[in-house]
């Protein structure tokens, strides 16, 4: 059987084309995780150590 070399790619490149949109929006999304992430970080007070104290030498 002889192949068909007049069939059109307009499926493959509809697919290439979604998948292309898809991974641009995973990114983006992807993007704006980490933003929110390092704003939530960011707001979080920094913990300060303890003093050690005369108490807690007697205690251990």
């Amino acid at each position: 059987m002889t192949p068909n070399t007049t069939a059109t790619r307009t499926a493959s490149i509809a697919q290439t084309a979604d998948a292309e949109t898809l991974l641009r929006d995973l990114a983006y999304v992807l993007k704006l995780t980490r933003r929110v992430k390092e704003e939530m970080t960011a707001d979080r007070a920094p913990i300060q150590p303890k003093p050690a104290t005369a108490d807690r030498a007697l205690v251990a």
